[in-house]
């Protein structure tokens, strides 16, 4: 993960903004007639969280070794019993607080004037990442330097944008406007969009961008998604979703597949109320497809992440949304038995400021749950949200053993994405 950003970005403003104008010009005539959706993230009660076993990324430790030369004049002595540390026995986050632990799963979204009123939060190892909204101007690269030079010692902050195309492209007035999802498919080839990407995603990465909550894989135009989804063709679908993707991690940039399990065909938006889906056996057949090819590719099981929808699925989730169903997070997304994806990625929640969450649960047992079910980051609804997140989470922890436990295999897997594994060890 990148801890500032490049001085290339004047380099690479000038190519974005021609590949912009080329791509303009061979949408002109097309148009995108179902260009609406929300600006946000996209991401009672009868199935109760439940506590499940989250895989967590491979600890590698070496073994201690005990040498010595022995004198050949001297009789030998009887060895000394030396205890190994077991890798076991090795806590790998013991230099941060349970506190800080949590910050690393905490991700609020925040405009370009915000960033200043984070330092404090990253100065303190308490803030994982922020979520960019509104339309960041030119000075973002280096206020996103003075962000990360802010943050605790080793422990950068993580940088994610929406950016899609058309009405979800939070740089498009930076970088110059990108087609919708909807148009990149009728108008352009895969190679044709993934070259875009690449170099769209390259002027991100040199911003101090890390991560991109897209591509959309959800098959098919409800309402929240419409011109955001590639088409009603889970082939399509995948097709240009593997475009997008494949660009962005050519340009160092981190892209998130959502909404899953699929909000393509969802009855309502999830940023005004909990919509219901098709049962999951419909999903299977049409919804999860891009999944199904996806997250079976390895380069994208391993460098790639997932998001979590607020859906109602029948048969699944029941009357719980998604992102606080075990059933489909530990379960569908994590879990290695039938029908199921094994995924070892970072899971993000969708922004849990949104109506299908606060109009059925407390925001802060919402994220308890989310976390339990098995996300690993959620994302807030503001940065006003962090000191109550934290101050209720860090008692949760104090609390309850088995809760912390899942906390630290989530700060395990956020950790890895940083590439600190061994963050601790380090200090």
């Amino acid at each position: 993960m990148r801890t500032s950003p490049s001085t290339a970005y004047g380099r690479s403003l000038l190519p974005v903004l021609v590949l912009v104008l080329l791509f303009a010009g061979a949408c002109a005539s097309s148009g995108d007639p179902t260009a609406t959706g929300a600006s946000e993230p996209l991401g009672a009660d009868t199935e109760p969280p439940t506590t499940a076993p989250i895989p967590v990324p491979t600890q590698e430790t070496g073994d201690d070794v005990v040498s010595g030369a022995e004198s050949a004049d001297q009789p030998e002595a009887p060895a000394e019993t030396v205890e190994a540390t077991s890798p076991a026995d090795v806590d790998p986050l013991a230099c941060l607080t349970p506190r800080q632990r949590i910050g690393q799963l905490l991700m609020p979204l925040l405009t370009q004037p915000e960033l200043p009123a984070a330092h404090d939060y990253a100065a303190r190892g308490e803030l994982g990442g922020v979520t960019l909204l509104g339309s960041p101007n030119a000075q973002i690269a280096s206020d996103l330097l003075e962000l990360q030079d802010a943050a605790s010692p080793g422990l950068p902050v993580m940088v994610a944008s929406d950016e899609e195309g058309g009405d979800v492209q939070r740089f498009a007035a930076l970088l110059g406007a990108l087609p919708s999802a909807a148009t990149q498919a009728r108008t352009q080839s895969a190679e044709q969009v993934r070259s875009a990407w690449v170099v769209y995603g390259t002027a991100l990465e040199d911003l101090g961008i890390d991560v991109v909550f897209g591509p959309v894989l959800d098959v098919g135009s409800a309402p929240g998604i419409a011109s955001r989804s590639f088409g009603d063709d889970p082939d399509v679908v995948t097709e240009f979703g593997r475009a997008v993707a494949g660009g962005l991690l050519e340009a160092g940039v981190m892209p998130v597949f959502k909404h899953f399990p699929g909000h393509g065909r969802a009855s309502a938006d999830s940023h005004e109320e909990l919509p219901t889906t098709p049962p999951i056996d419909e999903l299977r057949a049409l919804d999860l497809v891009p999944y199904d090819r996806l997250l079976t590719d390895p380069l994208f099981a391993e460098q790639a992440a997932v998001m979590v929808g607020h859906l109602s699925v029948p048969d699944l989730s029941g009357d719980y949304p998604t992102s606080l169903s075990p059933n489909t997070v530990a379960g569908l997304l994590r879990g290695d038995g039938p029908g199921e994806y094994g995924f070892d990625g970072l899971v993000f929640t969708d922004a849990m400021g949104m109506g299908a969450i606060v109009n059925r649960f407390d925001r802060l047992d919402a994220i308890e749950m989310a976390l339990q079910a098995g996300s690993d980051i959620a994302i807030l609804g503001s940065l006003a949200d962090l000191t109550p997140v934290l101050d209720h989470l860090e008692a949760r922890v104090a609390a309850d053993p088995e809760f912390a436990a899942i906390i630290d295999q989530h700060v395990m897997r956020v950790l890895a994405a940083k590439d600190l594994t061994n963050f601790c060890g380090a200090q």
